[in-house]
């Protein structure tokens, strides 16, 4: 297969499953073994580029709301951008501490598999049992902290940033819009900070100046595909639940599962 189409691929996959909640690690992973990726081509050099693409996506469909917060701070009205602070702390803390231990560990195929599952539960008791009455303007800093550290479990492949998120937030009474769209605004930052993360990290590698048009390619991709996710999910979400994706994760699971059964993985 041309580099150029798996570029593409990579792009794409990016882009779709790092804001679905159906968990981007699982398929990332299903794409490293069906693609046998070159680390020379496809390396951190290349995942820089997919996640700037990402981040530029989710930074761009809520610039407005990211400007209101701007504008807002600078009338004195802190609260709401105070709130999106407190809830990155935990994340962000556990991304810097447990980061690479979480992936030299955790990323195995028979955890992931597990991790769809039983975070697929996790969705359903959300839309189950939440309440579901409260906008954003009725959190708290309690609430604030619980869906960070929702956000700081989503380390562990397979559980999924959005899903686990929006699923605390139903679980503390949001709506399931209002959560997801508060998931979204909790999430650019630590997204911003992964692609920073990476940046460093592929400060030596030399895959993205020796094939820029690989690099172009699998931003672009991630940009639309991840721009088109987003949208998609925060449309869909204001009058479907959570569980018309658990079937799709249960049967990733069971992928990984026979993947790992027949020792591909």
């Amino acid at each position: 297969m041309p580099d150029l189409l798996i570029a593409a691929l990579l792009g794409l996959v990016q882009g779709l499953t790092e804001f679905l909640p159906v968990s981007s690690t699982a398929h990332l992973v299903i794409a490293e073994k069906v693609f046998r990726l070159d680390p020379q081509r496809f390396g951190l050099a290349f995942d820089v580029a997919v996640h700037l693409g990402t981040a530029l996506a989710v930074v761009l469909y809520f610039a407005s709301t990211w400007i209101g917060l701007l504008r807002d701070a600078l009338r004195g009205r802190w609260r709401l951008a105070l709130l999106l602070l407190v809830g990155t702390i935990p994340g962000a803390a556990a991304g810097v501490v447990l980061q690479s231990a979480v992936e030299r560990e955790l990323r195995d195929v028979r955890v992931i598999a597990a991790m769809l599952v039983a975070f697929s539960a996790v969705f359903w008791l959300a839309e189950r049992y939440g309440p579901q009455r409260r906008g954003i303007e009725g959190i708290g800093w309690p609430t604030a902290l619980f869906l960070g550290a929702a956000q700081a479990v989503a380390l562990v492949p397979g559980v999924s940033r959005s899903g686990i998120t929006i699923s605390a937030g139903l679980l503390a009474g949001l709506t399931r819009s209002e959560a997801t769209r508060f998931s979204f605004l909790l999430a650019t930052p630590i997204i911003l900070g992964a692609g920073a993360k990476t940046l460093l990290d592929a400060r030596h590698a030399s895959g993205l100046l020796a094939e820029p048009q690989l690099a172009i390619v699998g931003f672009a991709v991630s940009f639309l595909s991840g721009l088109a996710a987003v949208a998609f999910l925060v449309r869909f979400l204001r009058t479907n639940s959570l569980n018309w994706f658990i079937p799709y994760r249960v049967g990733l699971a069971l992928v990984l599962a026979a993947l790992a059964a027949a020792g591909v993985a």
